[in-house]
């Protein structure tokens, strides 16, 4: 099947790494709390309610767990106990007197950063999957293990299975496509995905998008991929997260 895929291009990796959930995305790095928008809390340190922050954007993925710290009657600042895992945005958390443990008047809406940098997990490939025949197809999909040239094992909100890559929008059950990208924005569908290379189908609206289907490799050309930037007439980058 040619060179098989590095397994640091599946989300599965993060586990060895951060100890948590097989998915990629991001985690909660800090919390800022804004000031002014409370009152009257009981000072002390505080559970907000898991739910209370909005759930990650990739199955699989855990929702932090924050605090929140109260050292007066309206100061108040929200530390990261566990960073989660599964965030392609910042989640939105919202707290007011249903803080565990604590009490307080009115509401606030902290605001998350997700890890960047080198603390970033590591992204996986992402797919759209169609699972069962009476199912939606999921634009969310978690590469975890390549079993074979066109077959994976993917991770989606409708359960874990085995995919057979296709290059239609369209898909029966048991199918899924990967999106590549080139440098002009132009979309594609892939055929054939190796370790550095990737087999190109043109496609416009890739995904549930609204893209015009790419120019610069023509139908069943080979191009190199990549996880960042494409290149002019080069690369193109596959869709992850």
């Amino acid at each position: 099947m040619g060179r098989p895929l590095n397994k640091k291009y599946f989300a599965n990796t993060n586990y060895q790494d951060f100890g948590t959930a097989n998915v990629g995305g991001e985690s909660v790095a800090s919390v800022t709390a804004p000031a002014g928008t409370l009152a009257d809390l009981e000072t002390g340190t505080f559970t907000i309610p898991a739910a209370s922050i909005t759930a990650p954007d990739i199955t699989g993925g855990a929702k932090p767990v924050l605090q929140v710290v109260v050292t007066g009657a309206t100061t108040y600042t929200v530390s990261v106990v566990s960073a989660g895992s599964g965030y392609t945005s910042a989640p939105t958390i919202t707290f007011n007197g249903s803080i565990t443990g604590g009490s307080a008047s009115g509401s606030s809406t902290p605001v998350a950063t997700l890890t960047s940098s080198t603390s970033a997990r590591q992204n996986g490939i992402k797919c759209e999957t169609q699972y069962g025949s009476g199912d939606s197809e999921i634009t969310t999909g978690d590469i975890i293990k390549q079993e074979s040239s066109k077959r994976y094992k993917v991770q989606t909100s409708q359960g874990t299975g085995f995919f057979t890559l296709v290059t239609t929008e369209s898909k029966s059950a048991g199918e899924m496509s990967i999106m590549a990208t080139d440098s002009a924005g132009g979309t594609y569908l892939v055929k054939k995905l190796t370790a550095r290379k990737a087999v190109l189908v043109p496609t416009a609206n890739a995904h549930g998008g609204s893209s015009s289907a790419g120019t610069q490799f023509a139908s069943g050309t080979t191009a190199k991929w990549t996880f960042g930037s494409a290149v002019l007439d080069t690369t193109v980058t596959i869709a992850n997260q």
